[in-house]
């Protein structure tokens, strides 16, 4: 989208520059945080902590440096994250059965619950999001974002 063009009058079919399409992707992006948080903004959670309810939903138990590199933050903000999320009963530390030095991070029920409860989120959203497109383009735009991601990364990491 060029900025002399509101959203409402850029046609689909003119040529996007690929400053077009990041920001396109940042708009978006924003649209997206915007539907999830409204939806959050119930469940009593800080932003970023749903990351981490999904994440270990996913993962199981993981050591705080381990779950601040799936999330793509650094250590101290995934261990004052973790903090915050174990004071509010929805995450709890456990030592590991295999090296007693290691802490592993892990929700505890509610916490679970919670983690449940954001999965609808994330999926009523994403409904409304995708509802214009067929499963084949949201297979393409999946693969897509990844891409861009992964490439992007590639760039940082240079």
């Amino acid at each position: 989208m060029s900025a002399e063009i509101a959203k409402d009058e850029w046609p689909p079919e003119a040529p996007a520059s690929v400053t077009d399409v990041l920001v396109a992707l940042r708009f978006a992006d924003r649209a997206a945080r915007k539907a999830v948080g409204a939806e959050l903004a119930g469940t009593g959670l800080h932003t970023g902590q749903e990351l981490v309810l999904a994440k270990l939903l996913h993962h199981g138990s993981l050591p705080v440096a381990k779950l601040a590199k799936v999330l793509d933050v650094e250590v101290p903000t995934a261990t004052k994250t973790t903090q915050r999320m174990e004071a509010a009963g929805l995450v709890r530390r456990v030592k590991s059965s295999t090296d007693a030095r290691q802490v592993g991070i892990e929700l505890t029920d509610r916490g679970v619950e919670l983690a449940h409860t954001v999965q609808e989120i994330y999926d009523r959203a994403g409904r409304r999001a995708l509802a214009h497109l067929t499963p084949e383009d949201r297979r393409i735009l999946r693969n897509l974002l990844w891409t861009i991601g992964s490439t992007l990364e590639d760039v940082t990491q240079l």
